[in-house]
């Protein structure tokens, strides 16, 4: 006997027992209610929007006296919130933005497409953003003000 002859001979009863319980075969229901169903199962949820707008204010770099961390922007900077998503502008000169989601709570964290030690978490409330941006180990609070909607 060969070796696949004598696998297949010992695997038969296994087979033969899983598929012991099974008596039809299922039919294909394709309703309208079961679309329906199916649909709203895969649906994501929607945008948070009550944070939508623009926010512009000023990075103020928390000292460390263990390093040396470049100065804060003279600048203001911008964070802009259109559904739900968050756009910082960190560095307008090289066009340098960090991305992030704002959650139910005004909740947010931004950061880097490729450097993820470079982010900017904080919570938007009350027409404002408050919060704190981290590049490597160097560390900004960041406070914002809403200027449009």
């Amino acid at each position: 006997m060969s070796p696949r002859t004598l696998l297949l001979a010992l695997l038969a009863p296994c087979l033969l027992a899983a598929c012991a319980n099974e008596t039809t075969i299922p039919e294909a229901t394709d309703t309208a209610a079961s679309r329906a169903a199916a649909a709203t199962a895969s649906k994501p949820a929607a945008p948070v929007t009550t944070f939508d707008g623009t926010y512009a204010g000023r990075m103020t770099l928390n000292p460390d006296r263990t390093r040396a961390c470049p100065p804060s922007p003279l600048e203001e900077r911008s964070i802009t919130v259109r559904q739900g998503r968050a756009s910082f502008l960190i560095e307008p000169s090289v066009r340098h933005v960090l991305t992030g989601a704002v959650g139910p709570s005004g909740d947010v964290r931004m950061a880097d497409s490729l450097d993820r030690t470079i982010a900017t978490t904080g919570i938007f409330a009350n027409e404002r953003f408050q919060g704190e941006h981290r590049n490597g180990l160097c560390n900004y609070t960041v406070l914002m003000n809403k200027r449009g909607g």
